[in-house]
């Protein structure tokens, strides 16, 4: 290359060797226009296919257990999206919630037919989980303990970083959020609401506890207050304390606690109570705690050493069950999922203690405070004529795949297929499984056809009338 060409192409910057070629000045062809409009393409692109196609084109079925909100629950879910609640509370369990889970507190993964319809538009699916999913909530606690949790949530769990509600909501709005807390859950968690629904029934009949029942208010008042007013008495030969046992699993009626009583058990058990129970059974552990004035039946008083419903002469293993698996119908929860199987144990054991008075101030619960319990003589001659020992537990059960059969054996698990209890109302009606299966069936259709009929009035998208059955539950696992 001449000289002269390269004086025109420009001189050779330094360090160039002589002979390269310099890269002629090119305009950009990406300029400030160009970058904005393909940017907005890009961003309209992405909303379109992420956002606006999905809405118009994709359209589940609603699935097996899908069920409509009943005109309370409706205005409840929208008090619930109004307040925000969706931001702590998410409303969708995923398969490591089912996988990781324990006793029954996410018994299902959400599918998107669970959210089907107008009722479920603008979705309440959240993102955080700062407080407790609730989209398997129903159910799970009765109407009395969501009022007192409504009203100041440390009355329920003391630990508890949930704002009080008393301020916000009037009693009305308070019977709709729990409307729709305890009907969100489809069918699986109607049929749960109706079995809580019977249970509590059972445990005020057999507490004596006249009707109209506290705790009990909105829509499903009518269907509480229809059933028998009455209480539970044995049959003759029936063993005094069957209704109660009738409410914990036979495998722990005469089970001991397997830790030894010592002051450092005794004192973790203290450390847990008062951590987690106050709220209901109150500081002295005599069952008036902040929360008591909303329960109905109250929380028990584990103060009296003569009491075999909750005092020192409870068995163990009737108050580890009722610790680890809650007890359907009354505010008691169950802690299986919070605590350990040793704290539970731990927690039994300072029970035992109460009576001595080991919650007085600066008193520590001691070895000689313990109340040893031996099970009643009647106890032993009962379960030994009604079912076989093998060891220290006793078994009778039944496998079922009809679902208010399962939900029955859930909230009365200690009934066996042959049990029966006498009802002391006038027809002394008996009560047996089948008995509870059938209550707990009326009151789930007589939900779940109001909840349709108010969809309907309310001019929603509903689909077949055969979307009302129920699937049939493999056994255990409801």
């Amino acid at each position: 290359m001449s000289e002269r060409e390269q004086e025109a192409r420009g001189a050779t910057p330094p360090g160039v060797p002589r002979g390269w070629v310099r890269h002629p000045h090119e305009r950009m062809l990406i300029t400030p226009l160009v970058a904005g409009v393909g940017g907005l393409l890009a961003f309209f692109t992405v909303v379109a296919i992420v956002v606006w196609l999905p809405i118009h084109t994709f359209d589940p079925a609603p699935s097996s257990d899908w069920a409509p909100l009943s005109s309370e629950a409706h205005a409840g879910r929208n008090l619930f999206a109004q307040n925000g609640c969706y931001v702590c509370h998410s409303g969708y369990s995923r398969p490591q919630d089912v996988r990781e889970s324990l006793y029954f507190l996410y018994p299902k993964i959400s599918a998107p037919g669970d959210f089907w319809g107008s009722d479920q538009s603008p979705n309440l699916l959240g993102t955080e989980r700062t407080g407790p999913d609730l989209s398997q909530e129903s159910g799970w606690h009765p109407n009395d303990w969501q009022s007192a949790h409504f009203y100041d949530p440390r009355y329920m769990d003391p630990r508890s970083l949930m704002p009080d509600m008393k301020s916000l909501f009037s009693d009305k709005q308070v019977d709709q959020l729990i409307a729709f807390v305890e009907e969100r859950s489809g069918k699986s968690g109607l049929l749960r609401y109706a079995g809580q629904l019977y249970a509590k029934h059972v445990v005020l009949a057999n507490q004596g506890f006249p009707s109209p029942y506290t705790g009990f208010q909105g829509a499903h008042k009518p269907i509480v207050s229809s059933l028998p007013d009455s209480k539970l008495t044995p049959q003759d030969g029936q063993l005094e304390e069957a209704p109660n046992l009738a409410q914990i699993d036979r495998s722990y009626w005469l089970a001991g606690d397997p830790l030894p009583v010592t002051e450092q058990n005794l004192l973790r058990g203290k450390e847990v109570f008062l951590d987690r129970c106050v709220g209901c059974h109150g500081l002295k552990g005599d069952g008036k705690g902040p929360g008591a004035t909303f329960l109905s039946p109250p929380p028990a008083d584990f103060t009296s050493a003569d009491d075999a419903c909750c005092g020192g002469d409870t068995g163990p293993g009737d108050f580890y069950y009722r610790i680890l698996r809650g007890w359907p119908g009354t505010a008691m929860e169950n802690f299986g999922d919070r605590l350990s199987v040793d704290d539970i144990w731990r927690v039994v054991l300072f029970l035992k203690t109460i009576p001595n008075g080991t919650l007085t101030p600066y008193r520590s619960p001691e070895p000689k405070d313990y109340i040893v319990w031996q099970p009643s003589k009647e106890l032993i001659a009962w379960t030994k004529s009604h079912q076989t020992l093998i060891g220290n537990v006793a078994f009778e059960k039944k496998a079922s795949k009809d679902p208010f059969m399962q939900e029955a054996m859930r909230v009365l698990p200690g009934l066996a297929p042959s049990d029966r209890l006498t009802l002391n109302n006038q027809a002394h009606t008996p009560l047996s499984l089948q008995d509870a299966a059938n209550g707990i069936k009326a009151l789930y259709q007589d939900m779940l056809n109001r909840a349709w009929s108010d969809a309907k009035a309310r001019g929603e998208k509903l689909p077949p009338e055969s979307q009302k059955a129920i699937a049939p539950t493999v056994p255990g696992q409801q």
